[in-house]
């Protein structure tokens, strides 16, 4: 009896005795960590602040203060009436009707491709501006050791930026320009519009011209066909009511391609792509780039966490010299 209420005496749960060993662990790894933090804090508040001043001069004398524009263009389809769709019906050949997707991403990958870029490189002499380092203004001439250092205009096409970013659901074209000189930045928006306006004007290649030029072959080829049919006589292998029957066909495809040749030329007029500039280009008051309090923040944040992993890492060498001696 008295060895059994012994024995139910000194017995204590191995999980709590466990758990209890487990917290007092923590608490003691954390009351380290904490004694190693705090006796590098010396070289992490030098090494933070080092850092941070190197932020602070790169981003005050090194960094390029830039400065960015933009402009808001409303970009509106004014389409007329093809009149097409009825006549596809109606022929022995179909008649493209066109891809009717959003015209205005075709004005997206206008301003996105080399030849707008070379075009402006060309048109305003940017090729010096872009690469001013290497050029002597004064002299006129390149500071290059050779040749090959001289810049070529693909570099410069890749080098020149025009940010277009075209809302699908306002239609809202937006084209921003960033560089050193606030002024050159509304003047170069400008140009970049005009380009535009010069593009859809001259350049741009409307559904309805794409239908009308269809047109014009099919009419060319009806009418070579009538011609033959004009010139049959009859004939032992050819009827007469074979060469009316089809002397007719081709009249009423003839006379349906002559209709919708004049509605093709209307349409072409009609069909133009217009836009509205709803915000002007400006010239930028403030700085675009860099940012500096987002350089120093982060400057802060990353050289505070890499110093206290050099302390653990220092604690940790040191450490294992220790256990090496012994």
């Amino acid at each position: 009896m008295n060895e059994a209420k012994e024995k139910e005496f000194i017995y204590v749960p191995v999980p709590q005795m466990d758990q209890a060993m487990n917290m007092e662990e923590d608490e003691i790894d954390l009351l380290e960590l904490w004694n190693i933090i705090w006796k590098g804090k010396w070289f992490i508040a030098g090494l933070t602040l080092a850092a941070t001043l190197v932020a602070v001069y790169v981003s005050l004398f090194v960094l390029p203060v830039t400065y960015k524009s933009d402009v808001v263009l409303q970009l509106t389809e004014t389409v007329g009436q093809s009149g097409l769709s009825a006549l596809a019906s109606s022929l022995p050949f179909s008649i493209p009707m066109g891809g009717g997707g959003n015209k205005s991403q075709g004005i997206v990958a206008f301003l996105n491709s080399r030849s707008i870029k070379q075009r402006l490189i060309e048109k305003y002499d940017l090729l010096h501006k872009l690469y001013s380092d290497i050029w002597d203004e004064e002299n006129k001439k390149w500071i290059v050791e050779t040749p090959e250092q001289i810049p070529t205009m693909l570099q410069a096409v890749n080098a020149l930026k025009i940010e277009a970013n075209l809302d699908a659901k306002t239609n809202l074209l937006t084209l921003s320009w960033i560089d050193e000189d606030p002024e050159f930045t509304k003047i170069m928006l400008e140009r970049v519009v005009q380009e535009i306006r010069n593009y859809l004007e001259n350049e741009y290649e409307s559904d309805s011209k794409r239908q009308r030029e269809f047109v014009e072959s099919q009419l060319v080829k009806a009418e070579t066909e009538l011609d033959y049919w004009e010139k049959q006589v009859p004939s032992a292998t050819l009827t007469l009511s074979k060469i009316q029957r089809e002397r007719a066909v081709v009249q009423s495809v003839y006379a349906e391609l002559r209709k919708q040749l004049e509605l093709a030329k209307i349409n072409e007029v009609k069909e133009i792509i217009r836009f509205k500039v709803l915000d002007e280009a400006y010239v930028p008051e403030s700085r675009f780039k860099p940012k500096r309090s987002m350089i120093c923040a982060l400057t802060i944040v990353a050289s505070g966490f890499f110093s206290i992993f050099l302390v653990f890492l220092r604690n940790f060498v040191v450490n294992i010299r220790k256990d090496t001696k012994r």
